[in-house]
């Protein structure tokens, strides 16, 4: 919006186009800077306007480099001056949408001014100050046709006759100093009303929720305490009427009767409706709530009739069809009821507090007010206004009139007159009943009762006289549930028809509502993902219609998948757990703020000490908010949480009904210090929050904590759900907030380079010279170094030029030893002072240290130097005096973990034992195992030598293999060679035998040819289809994997490609399929039997060179044999029957086999009659049905027994983006080349089997066995 010294109003007016039978009234916006006259296609298609012809238009929009094409209708737009009704016809080309913006006209005092100079404007009252979607632009090929002439009435601002009007244009800054002119491109509008109401419930308990309604709450509350009546019973009032407002409203009655009729039209279709409306309508009548107009009632001009339909709810049981009377309906250029009546102020409880509230009660309980709008009377004078139509009969045509009596839903004002009833009523029974009066005061939303005490006789107490309260109001508070089965008891003896459920669960569970509704912000870091998402659409400027980019179609399909797992989160509604208030002697609330360049947040937890010292942490609500799209740094976004921190704990402290203090937590250093330093020694963003954050808490109460136990942090970044659901840190904070405050984080805030940037300039220079007394150590952050010589030459660098800006004596040249020696001892007494700085503290003043420290068995002591070392009792030994006296260093230090990895090295990689061992020489760390493993763990080196292959759970066997399908119909292809056979008395040449196996039956066939060449290959295959059928798939290794072979296997890689191969396959329909690269064992079926034919060969042929033919029949032997091998157990037992073998398969009938039925001998000699060829197919039939039989009885029986699941338990799958070593050539680990997972390629049951990972050399497929996981992301 605009303000009023730089308002601009754009030449906008209101007209009626004409069309065929109707007409309807529209905004124009007139442009001369557009060429041609545009219309909206709605409106053209709604009046039927006459297409006159088209048009090709290059279209630019604003800021675009390249236009648009696109082909227009023209139509014919007869429009009409709503004023005089002057007419004009004009052509325009049709388009979906001029404009998604929306403009406002000028407001009501814009309106008076014009009047006043007796010009007057085509807009009514109820356009002043609202959304106008402009349907028609006039361009420059009519502007000038329409534009009559101009008053310039400032400066700046100009009125503009047209044919259809005037119109203002220009900036309207010097016309009244009381005119408020508006320009507002509304992009709320484009935002569906859920993502808004999302963004609502967000910001409760972090801002303001009362609503602005620019009108004196005292005097509307006063008018209202004057006019209210205690009548029959009940309470009568009137309604708010604007001032002035009620003689300016007219009737409506044609807009109610219209739509009254369709509604008719309605009930003729679906009569059960009429039937259901009826009811209600008569149950209102019964009841009072309505009544009938008399006619002598009717004459009364002075009246207003409501619209009003049906909603219905089908998971509704009491109330499935509910009547919605339409308040905000209106005739043309005339006002709404909705528009005269004043919303009134909100007087209901804030709805973040009255959620937090419920959760402090150990006995709760809610209920609802039966009808509560409809219990409040309605002053006799303001019932005409509330008028509506009905029909008693539906075949009649005599219409009904009935009014209102009662206050009615769907009225902005009726929210205000429950609450304003309920408050009055409660207020004058306070002295009566003190206690339940205040309760119900606060206890209140709309008609919902949500209240708790401490103890079931308060319960009883409260619940009991609420009633009371409320039915002498002529109200009755019902669908009472409570969580206590004690409470229920009582009820039931005292208000037992008030009592229909009992609350039987004490935990929220998020997963038993339709939509997530979290105002309190339970899961915050997995609801922060969504806001992430929502703010990448809208910074690329995507529309709620347009397709995701794939980028963020998978962020939102992930986290649509993970909404599963919020069944498992389960909160406690009390969070006192099982303890009563009165146990407990004092109370915190504990405050974590923590930022990224993605988000911010902070989260509250409630500390509660019982008497016998028990501690109890729980979760009390947590905030949330996406960074600014315009680019802050770290600490001011870590600010902008400490800000989000101090209003929620603001807003929480003023919630709770005990006292507690509040404690505020920040990983940032440099926050701390702004916090606690003075807030106008700083820029005006820095100054401004922390003035704020300062007036909302005390500057004592900031602490820093370590960020790996900061709960915020997970606010911050985001998680899944399913590990929100178990992180104890989200639940219950950081492990040390369960203990006493000692054993608290205590970090001295150091002054910091970082903050002292957001100094004002005329602090500047003071900061930058104290900046040069501290030590060097203050100047960098070690997180940022892997190595420890660096840090200790950079150290000692910086001490070099700080000792040169104090113009003391400088070394040159290389670092030198004593000076490495005095860096590192800087380093270890920065060290000391930040985690032993009590232990230090109590030994310069000669006091024992705590025995609560972690030091206390050490007997520490100071050196010459002021370092802290272990006493130990080896100083009788010939030992070094390090070794006797080992300098103490923490153990969650990054200094001592780059210590650590230097003196690994030190040892050329050695174990735990080598590495700890070389350390305590010199320096003892408490608990050093522990580290030092934790340490070696993230060694890339040591990882990459005992480096294991990723593993996954064993495979099911293929489909294909343990289907019934005719022998080779799915088949295996290998080859083996050279086999040298004769081709003449002294000339030998090499040939190649070819195997052909059976992925169902395991039967074999052998094919010997001359050469590898494509054209030998192809006909060792046609004669393996003659003869064994037609071959539907084929399975062998991949052309890729022979690359780096002998010659032999490159050649037949040359085929495997070769385009004559695949018409083949082609034109026989069969399917080729290929194992990944280097994974002979995805082709064991077939690969296991090349040592089957090798074997056999090798013992038959020893040295003898056979001719051709001879070689073709040994093979033929030898495929005889392996067909004959068994594929079943062997039985010692001479009862059993003979095992299963591929030849049953490939020759049935044709085995000894102890068969269920006929023997072979039945029909020998036997002639070939149809009856006797018929009894033959019969019986192979059922010779095959049983051999398939027996095949899946005891052959795929065995194949599940001998194949058990190497990795039954699961393991940890490949991600994209992982870095892993690609097994080589090589034995040597560190010769492998390192690799990224680019994809990753998952197996019919959903586990990961191979991968796509990048190296130097372009992108290979691998199975996840020659992948070596090194766990880096």
């Amino acid at each position: 919006m605009v303000n009023d010294k730089k308002g601009v109003l754009l030449q906008c007016v209101k007209v009626d186009i004409v069309g065929n039978k109707i007409s309807d009234c529209v905004y124009a916006l007139y442009d001369n800077g557009s060429e041609r006259t545009f219309l909206r296609k709605g409106i053209s298609e709604k009046l039927g306007l006459r297409v006159v012809g088209s048009e090709k238009l290059n279209i630019y929009s604003f800021g675009a480099r390249k236009p648009r094409s696109q082909v227009c209708r023209k139509v014919e737009v007869k429009l009409r001056n709503i004023l005089d009704g002057r007419e004009v016809v004009i052509e325009a080309l049709e388009i979906e949408e001029i404009s998604r913006a929306s403009i406002r006209v000028p407001d009501w005092d814009v309106c008076i001014e014009m009047e006043k100079r007796g010009l007057a404007l085509t807009f009514d009252v109820e356009d002043l100050s609202r959304n106008c979607q402009i349907s028609l632009l006039v361009g420059a090929d009519y502007y000038w046709d329409l534009v009559k002439g101009f008053q310039r009435l400032n400066s700046s601002l100009v009125a503009v006759e047209t044919v259809l009007g005037w119109s203002l244009q220009g900036r309207c800054d010097e016309l009244t100093e009381s005119i408020l002119v508006n320009f507002v491109i509304s992009e709320r509008e484009l935002v569906s009303a859920e993502v808004r109401r999302f963004w609502e419930l967000e910001s409760l308990g972090i801002r303001g929720d009362g609503i602005d309604t620019g009108l004196n709450e005292q005097d509307i509350l006063k008018e209202f305490d004057e006019s209210i009546q205690f009548v029959d019973n009940r309470y009568c009032v009137k309604l708010p009427w604007k001032e002035g407002m009620q003689e300016k409203l007219g009737t409506n009655r044609q807009v109610a009767l219209r739509r009254f009729n369709g509604l008719v039209e309605r009930f003729k279709r679906d009569p059960e409706l009429y039937r259901e409306y009826g009811e209600v309508i008569n149950g209102y009548l019964e009841e009072g709530i309505v009544e009938r107009c008399t006619s002598e009632r009717l004459a009364d001009e002075s009246s207003f009739y409501l619209p009003h339909h049906a909603v219905v709810r089908d998971d509704k049981v009491s109330s499935r069809l509910r009547i919605v009377f339409d308040g905000a309906s209106h005739a043309e250029g005339q006002y709404s009821l909705n528009d005269c009546l004043n919303t009134g102020p909100n007087l209901y409880p804030n709805l973040f507090e009255l959620l937090i509230k419920f959760r402090e009660n150990a006995v709760t309980y809610i209920a609802d007010i039966r009808q509560a709008f409809l219990q409040i009377l309605i002053d006799a004078e303001d019932r005409p206004f509330t008028r509506f139509f009905w029909k008693e009969d539906l075949n009649s045509d005599k219409l009904t009139v009935l009014n209102f009596t009662r206050v009615l839903f769907g009225l902005t004002p009726s929210p205000y007159l429950l609450a304003a009833t309920l408050k009055y009523h409660f207020e004058k029974n306070i002295d009566l009943f003190p206690e339940t009066c205040e309760s119900l005061l606060k206890s209140f939303w709309v008609d919902d009762l949500v209240g708790g005490a401490d103890d079931v006789e308060q319960a009883l107490k409260t619940t009991t006289e609420s009633v009371k309260i409320l039915k002498d109001a002529g109200m009755i508070l019902r669908k009472w549930q409570t969580n206590s089965k004690e409470l229920r008891e009582d009820w039931k003896k005292k208000v037992d028809e008030h009592s229909r459920q009992w609350m039987q669960h004490e935990e929220i569970s998020v997963a038993n509502s339709g939509s997530h509704f979290d105002p309190i912000g339970f899961l915050g870091p997995f609801i922060v993902r969504l806001k992430l998402i929502l703010q990448e659409l809208w910074a690329a400027d995507i529309d709620w219609e347009d397709k995701l980019p794939s980028s963020l179609d998978y962020k939102w399909q992930l986290w649509c998948s993970e909404l599963k797992d919020l069944h498992c989160v389960k909160i406690p509604r009390y969070y006192l757990s099982d303890f009563n208030l009165c146990e407990f002697i004092s109370f915190d609330v504990h405050s974590f703020s923590d930022a990224s360049l993605a988000a911010y947040g902070t989260v509250l937890y409630l500390r509660g000490v019982t008497r016998n010292g028990k501690i109890i942490v729980n979760f009390l609500c947590s905030k949330s908010r996406v960074a600014p799209l315009k680019s802050l740094t770290l600490p001011r976004l870590e600010l902008l949480g400490c800000l989000l921190s101090a209003r929620l704990a603001e807003q929480v402290s003023k919630c709770l009904k005990f006292e507690a203090s509040c404690y505020f937590w920040t990983d940032s250093s440099i926050c701390t210090y702004w916090i606690k330093g003075k807030a106008d020694d700083y820029k005006p963003f820095v100054k401004n929050r922390v003035k704020e954050i300062q007036r909302l808490s005390e500057r004592g109460n900031w602490s820093h904590c370590p960020g790996k136990e900061n709960p915020a942090d997970l606010l911050s970044r985001g998680i899944p759900a399913s590990n929100l659901a178990k992180s104890s840190l989200w639940w219950h904070g950081p492990p040390w907030l369960s203990k006493p405050s000692e054993f608290w984080p205590c970090k001295i805030v150091i002054e910091s380079p970082m903050g002292n940037l957001e100094l004002r300039k005329e602090f500047q220079t003071v900061s930058q010279n104290k900046c040069v007394v501290y030590d060097s150590q203050f100047v960098f952050d070690l997180n940022k170094y892997s190595d420890l010589n660096k840090v200790l030459v950079i150290t000692t660098l910086v001490k070099r030029f700080v000792n040169k800006l104090r113009k003391l004596p400088t070394e040159v040249g290389p670092c030198s030893a004593a000076e490495l020696l005095e860096a590192e001892q800087d380093w270890i007494k920065f060290e000391q002072n930040l985690v032993y700085s009590s232990e230090l503290e109590r030994i310069k003043s000669g006091k024992q240290i705590s025995k609560n420290s972690s030091l206390d068995k050490l007997a520490p002591y100071l050196d010459d130097n002021n370092v802290l070392r272990v006493r130990g009792r080896l100083e009788e030994s010939e030992f070094s005096s390090n070794e006797i006296h080992p300098i103490i260093l923490p153990k969650q230090s990054k200094f001592s973990e780059l210590l650590i990895r230097r003196e690994h090295n030190k040892v050329c990689h050695g174990g735990v034992s080598a590495t700890l061992s070389k350390i305590r020489s010199r320096y003892w760390i408490p608990k050093g195992r522990q580290i030092v493993k934790r340490v070696l763990r993230d060694c890339l080196i040591c990882r990459k030598y005992s480096l294991k292959p990723a593993q996954q759970i064993t495979a099911q066997l293929p489909k294909n293999r343990i289907l019934e399908n005719p022998p080779f119909t799915v088949t295996g292809i290998d080859f083996t060679g050279p086999v040298i056979i004769r081709s003449g008395k002294e000339s030998n040449q090499k040939s190649y035998i070819t195997l052909f196996t059976c992925a169902v039956t395991r039967a074999l066939h052998l094919e010997l040819t001359t050469d590898m060449t494509t054209k030998h290959f192809i006909l060792s295959l046609r004669r393996f289809l003659a003869r064994r059928g037609n071959c539907k798939v084929i399975i062998s290794d991949n052309a890729k994997s022979f690359t780096a072979t002998d010659n032999i296997l490159r050649e037949f890689a040359k085929i495997l490609v070769d385009v004559d191969l695949k018409k083949f396959v082609g034109i026989h329909e069969i399917t080729w399929q290929f194992i990944p690269p280097h994974a002979p064992w995805w082709g064991g079926f077939y690969e296991r039997l090349m040592r089957s034919i090798k074997e056999p060969l090798r013992k038959i042929l020893g040295r003898a060179s056979l001719s051709f033919e001879e070689m073709t029949t040994i093979l033929a032997e030898v495929e005889l044999v392996l067909n004959h091998r068994p594929l079943t157990y062997t039985s010692n037992d001479l009862d059993e029957p003979l095992p299963l073998t591929p030849a049953h398969f490939l020759f049935p009938g044709q085995e000894n086999l102890s068969y269920p039925v006929h023997s072979l001998e039945i029909f020998t000699n036997q002639p070939s009659t149809k009856e006797n060829l018929t009894r033959r197919v019969v019986y192979q039939t059922k010779l095959l049905r049983y051999i398939w039989g027996k095949w899946k009885n005891n052959y795929l029986m065995q194949l599940r027994n001998a194949h058990n699941f190497v990795n039954s338990s699961p393991v940890r799958d490949l991600k994209k983006g992982e870095v892993v070593l690609l097994e080589g050539t090589t034995k040597s680990k560190f010769l492998w080349p390192l690799s990224v997972i680019e994809d990753v390629i998952v197996g019919r049951d959903g586990h990961i089997r191979s991968c796509i990972v990048r190296t130097n050399k372009g992108q290979l497929k691998r199975p996840i066995q020659l992948i070596y996981p090194l766990e880096i992301i």
